[in-house]
């Protein structure tokens, strides 16, 4: 069963039968797994090498406190360098934990105007990214070492504050220019089974959780609300985060201005694994927007087609869809079932998404369904 292949993978790498250890940290080592339906398949060392050689955008779905995520983290940034570098492309590092605003700070940062310490305060990190800032610092580091552009992915809180007080017709015509240059993509795809099954099975949870945590009644802004915040104004401020972090990391990929050589970028997007499970938080969104060239003003990578790669961080049971108390992963989400025709045939199988195309797990941890 899927729990004996689980066991079968970690036996092959005691072994040392050409299963890939990635690094983290010191004396921790991470398998690279490939999502294969409802099973899980070791990734040879070469096959991850070449996938992160042809890969346009790498989607890293992290828990934000988890030292062993960050430091997997840190060893795809140094695989994707190498190969960038190698390819001649540009390489950018895109953060969900610093918002747009921001942006002039990480540039300072990379080219060594300023420090660390300098760095946290100018992001206002403290009070806008809950979590801890250091275990981000090793890649910060690398990226000023190594030339890699560090990109501000988030909505500033200003804007998100608005959605979630009184809905997406808050934003101003310039926020929404910024944040949804692509008003009837947005649109359209909250007509599609994929994003209503998305909307069902994740965001809608988070929802519940945020009430129960008694969470809603205020805005990320700080403004006290009377009554918690509606459904409809959680869903979008979550929909406008989402929708700017895959444009702002469309637009990274785009050759810098003034580029000799015109070759696209490359870009590794930290981000919580929320984001990147089942593809429509921040993957679809990209594909969508790149296509049309809509997140860039120009109009640059119209008609582009990305090869995006995601990859989940030590997933959890609880980080999928699988029941309360089940022990395995659910590797793909169950979009409908086509019922069967009428002259008898038997149904055809259901239409599903995946987790992710990889899952990155230290060793010993949680096996797949």
């Amino acid at each position: 069963g899927a729990c004996e292949a689980q066991a079968s993978v970690a036996e092959g790498v005691a072994a040392g039968n050409g299963v890939v250890i990635a690094a983290v940290g010191v004396d921790q080592a991470a398998l690279v797994l490939a999502v294969r339906g409802q099973r899980l398949a070791p990734v040879p060392d070469a096959d991850w090498e070449a996938m992160i050689a042809k890969a346009d955008v790498v989607l890293l779905g992290e828990h934000h406190n988890s030292l062993e995520d960050h430091g997997m983290e840190l060893d795809v940034v140094r695989r994707l360098h190498r190969s960038a570098k190698a390819q001649g492309a540009p390489l950018s590092v895109g953060l969900e934990m610093v918002q747009q605003r921001f942006q002039g700070a990480l540039d300072r940062y990379v080219a060594g105007d300023i420090d660390e310490q300098e760095l946290y305060r100018a992001t206002d990190w403290s009070r806008r990214w809950s979590w801890p800032y250091e275990p981000y610092v090793q890649v910060f580091r690398f990226c000023r070492e190594n030339g890699v552009r560090l990109v501000a992915l988030n909505t500033d809180n200003e804007s998100l504050g608005k959605v979630e007080l009184g809905g997406l017709e808050a934003l101003q015509p310039e926020e929404w220019l910024q944040y949804i240059p692509d008003k009837d993509g947005f649109s359209k795809m909250g007509g599609d089974p994929e994003f209503k099954a998305y909307l069902g099975a994740v965001v809608m949870p988070s929802y519940t959780l945020h009430a129960r945590l008694g969470i809603l009644q205020q805005t990320v802004s700080g403004q006290v609300l009377d009554q918690p915040m509606s459904l409809r104004n959680f869903v979008s401020g979550r929909l406008l985060w989402d929708e700017t972090m895959a444009g702002a990391a469309v637009r990274a990929i785009q050759p810098p201005q003034g580029s000799a050589s015109g070759v696209p970028g490359k870009v590794c997007v930290l981000v919580g694994g929320d984001h990147v499970k089942y593809q429509y938080g921040v993957r679809a969104r990209m594909e969508r927007l790149a296509r049309l060239g809509a997140a860039v003003k120009d109009g640059a990578g119209a008609g582009r087609e990305l090869n995006v790669l995601s990859v989940m961080l030590n997933p959890t049971p609880s980080d999928t869809l699988a029941p309360y108390g089940v022990q395995d992963l659910m590797l793909e989400m169950p979009i409908r079932q086509v019922a069967a025709a009428a002259d008898g045939k038997p149904p055809q199988p259901p239409i599903s998404i995946p987790l992710a195309d990889l899952i990155l797990m230290t060793r010993g941890t949680t096996s797949a369904a």
